[in-house]
């Protein structure tokens, strides 16, 4: 067959139409598997063409790249149909300072708002370092917040409660106008975290320095005296105080002395000795009735009924004459008056007569003379 007949032409002819039809025939094919599919990343859409049959290869064909605590729906070998929508949220890690406690964690959510939901503190009432509408960065992402507290504050001799976003006790006194001294007191201390009703004392320290003058008490020295009986003294040297000049530290808080400290002391005049003799010489003569002209019969029956055992019923006197303990001891007397003999304590009651009279005896000391 020539290349130029007729029937040539009509073989070239048909062979021409095969191949375009053949051509058509698969390029329906690759048209029917093109999918439009709706991606999300982040929160951003876009309209995406594949022939991917699942999500992963729908994520290669845009370039989407994901980890481990990436966040895909569906997930990522789900098979993909036209029209599907495909969300993406990719992990960023956070360091987050919540009222001055600062940790990592890892977040799916692309602002700051939807981070906080997250963290379960998007109904709550904080101050934060960015807006809630801000977006978190992949990397590097950052948050500051403090929570709103109802705490009081104790200072300068008034308790006033407020309301503060502050994170420490230290930012709180900021934020109130407190200022604090060097040796100020704060409770609790002040880079303590606060908390929902915080308590917080400031308590003022002032040290002051005053020199003072002060008397030196007289030393007193005994010595004995056989003259004189058991239960008596007398002054043989008067002797004198003298005086000091010393420097004292005083330790002030809220206005008020807690402390002080000696720091120095000096002697200006120097204090004499007192000397005072005591009686040594035994009593052995017994009591005679009537020996001194008072009638001490009449005074032990009206102060004690004439019971040398008596005792008040408040405890303080006793015996036939109600003597208290001490002025039984000043007279040389020794254990409780009622425990004494009757002798003794008539004895002890002449001699307390001689030294001061029947006025010791305020109510009964008329009987005496009776």
């Amino acid at each position: 067959m020539q290349y130029g007949s007729p029937r040539a032409k009509k073989v070239a002819t048909g062979i021409k139409i095969a191949s375009v039809a053949a051509l058509l025939a698969g390029g329906g094919a690759w048209v029917a598997t093109d999918r439009a599919v709706t991606l999300r990343v982040d929160g951003e859409q876009r309209t995406v063409h594949t022939h991917a049959d699942d999500v992963r290869g729908v994520l290669a064909s845009a370039g989407v790249k994901v980890g481990d605590r990436d966040e895909v729906i569906p997930a990522v070998d789900a098979e993909v149909r036209k029209g599907d929508t495909i969300e993406v949220d990719r992990a960023r890690k956070l360091r987050v300072t919540v009222d001055g406690t600062t940790k990592e964690v890892w977040v799916t959510a692309p602002t700051v708002d939807e981070a906080l939901d997250e963290l379960s503190m998007g109904r709550r009432d904080v101050k934060l370092s960015a807006s809630r509408h801000t977006r978190l960065p992949l990397d590097g992402a950052r948050l500051n917040v403090d929570t709103q507290k109802q705490v009081s504050v104790k200072a300068d001799g008034r308790t006033t409660t407020a309301t503060t976003y502050a994170a420490t006790v230290r930012d709180l006194l900021a934020e109130r106008g407190v200022t604090l001294d060097v040796d100020d007191r704060v409770t609790p201390t002040a880079v303590t975290r606060l908390v929902a009703e915080q308590h917080v004392t400031v308590q003022r320290i002032a040290t002051k320095t005053a020199t003072e003058t002060v008397t030196i008490k007289a030393p007193v020295r005994t010595r004995k005296d056989s003259s004189l009986t058991v239960g008596t003294s007398r002054v043989v040297t008067p002797g004198r105080p003298g005086q000091a000049k010393q420097v004292v530290r005083y330790v002030y808080t809220d206005g008020k002395v807690t402390s002080k400290q000696l720091l120095s002391k000096t002697v200006v005049t120097a204090a004499t000795t007192k000397v005072v003799a005591k009686g040594t010489k035994k009593v052995t003569s017994a009591y005679v009735p009537g020996g001194t002209g008072l009638n001490w019969a009449a005074l032990a029956k009206c102060e004690s009924g004439g019971r040398p055992g008596a005792v008040s019923p408040n405890g303080t006197y006793h015996g036939l004459y109600q003597f208290s303990v001490g002025t039984w001891q000043r007279m040389g007397g020794s254990g409780l008056p009622s425990q004494a003999s009757a002798s003794e304590q008539t004895m002890r009651a002449q001699m307390l007569y001689k030294a001061a009279g029947a006025g010791q005896w305020p109510v009964c000391g008329s009987r005496l003379f009776s």
